[in-house]
């Protein structure tokens, strides 16, 4: 795998490109990140974020809807958007050849859609249909209260496509306000990763990019969402209980206590040889699905466990999900589980490695996190075996901080030194 430095660039106050160029690759992605989503909405806001979104697609430049969706589809390219909490991004994976057109095409969108009165009001019932499929689907809308109990009281907790009524009581007024301020003039973060020359891309977007002052948006300091430690249960239709638990973890934790929160994870819940899959699920038959995930942004930390499993079996469910929760803190991992999920985890990484979409998407987060870059290629050295950084981790006892749910702290063997995924 080539050592090639990952290219930065100030195109505009507030505005940053990242270039990660892969010479052998035949495509090239491209994403255009704002720090807007439903966690940063104000009060009359909520939901516009994912409402823009929809909106972009409607035309921009010179460009009608269907002209924006042919575009890039006669040339076997991909479009698409998605909204968070925290962003809201639009991407196009497309031949190395068109690249110029993927940066046109997703700027048109971004700075220059074609927002109208009456496409609003007919996309208006478009939404309100997908947050009435996320309510009918259970596990989403499981999902949902979990988030709305653990950031209670904060706009985190909201659902990102917002509710019904938010959408009904919407008005074009303010969704074009709304654009103006965030996206127009909002902060934006550029990456880019494929078969490119990155001192041309970066030209492509100084010409595309608008030179205004960039709007202060409302925001939060790193770390600092509390976390709510409470449980509880609701009713539903259906004949599955979903189960999500979750623990808060510290935004500014150690290079060194990442990877090993991410080998613990990749242990205990992230595979199908994983402790709790073939503890519940193999040996016990007590659930169908049951996984942990870790992750981190500016906002919060969280290392949590979703499972699913039947109302008669929810007892004995819970009882041995308690016990696997008790070992792992008592008696904690063995060598061979954590050098098992290194083993994992740089694998990952390795097939990763080769996919466009995955580079530009791990670069623009891990700039959104902290402002840091670190190419692939030095990450998997961080990884290998006999490197010394991972060697030099093996040693027992090793303890990672995790507040809430009565568990101070998570014990187990092993770990592995390394940077951000």
């Amino acid at each position: 795998m080539p050592n090639d430095r990952i290219h930065r660039y100030t195109i505009a106050q507030g505005a940053e490109l990242m270039v990660d160029p892969m010479p052998q690759s035949s495509g090239v992605a491209v994403g255009l990140w704002f720090p807007v989503g439903s966690a940063y909405e104000r009060e009359g806001e909520r939901g516009l974020s994912h409402f823009v979104e929809h909106m972009v697609f409607k035309g921009a430049g010179s460009r009608d809807a269907e002209e924006l969706s042919r575009a890039i589809d006669r040339v076997g390219g991909y479009l698409n958007a998605f909204t968070e909490r925290e962003a809201v991004c639009l991407h196009c994976l497309i031949p190395s050849e068109f690249a110029e057109l993927a940066i046109e095409v997703l700027l048109d969108m971004a700075y220059r859609p074609r927002l109208a009165a009456k496409e609003f009001e007919r996309e208006k019932d478009v939404i309100v249909n997908e947050i009435m499929a996320a309510e009918d689907d259970i596990e989403e809308a499981a999902q949902d209260e979990f988030f709305a109990i653990a950031y209670q009281g904060h706009p985190a907790a909201r659902k990102i496509a917002g509710r019904v009524l938010d959408i009904r009581l919407a008005t074009f007024d303010a969704l074009q306000s709304f654009h103006d301020e965030r996206f127009v003039r909002g902060q934006i973060t550029m990456s880019v990763a494929g078969a490119v020359d990155p001192d041309r891309i970066a030209r492509l977007f100084e010409a595309g990019v608008p030179h205004r002052p960039t709007a202060r948006l409302p925001g939060w300091e790193p770390g600092y969402l509390p976390f709510n430690r409470t449980r509880r249960m609701v009713k539903a239709p259906g004949s599955q209980v979903y189960v999500f638990t979750g623990l808060p973890v510290e935004v500014a934790i150690p290079d060194d206590d990442f990877w090993r929160l991410s080998a613990a994870s990749s242990a205990y819940g992230e595979s199908m040889s994983s402790r709790l899959f073939m503890h519940l699920r193999e040996e016990r038959g007590l659930c169908y699905s049951i996984s942990s995930a870790f992750s981190l942004s500016r906002m919060a930390g969280i290392w949590g466990v979703s499972s699913s499993t039947t109302p008669s079996q929810l007892p004995r469910f819970a009882e041995a999900y308690l016990e696997e929760a008790r070992s792992l803190y008592e008696r904690g991992l063995t060598e061979v589980e954590i050098s098992e999920a290194v083993s994992r985890i740089r694998g990952l990484l390795e097939l990763a490695s080769d996919d466009p979409e995955y580079r530009m998407k791990r670069m623009a987060r891990q700039f959104m996190f902290d402002g840091k870059l670190e190419p692939m290629a030095v990450t998997m050295a961080r990884l290998d075996p006999g490197s010394g950084a991972v060697d030099a981790a093996y040693h027992p006892h090793r303890r990672v901080l995790v507040r809430g749910y009565g568990m101070r702290a998570i014990r187990f063997v092993g770990g592995v030194a390394g940077w951000k995924n």
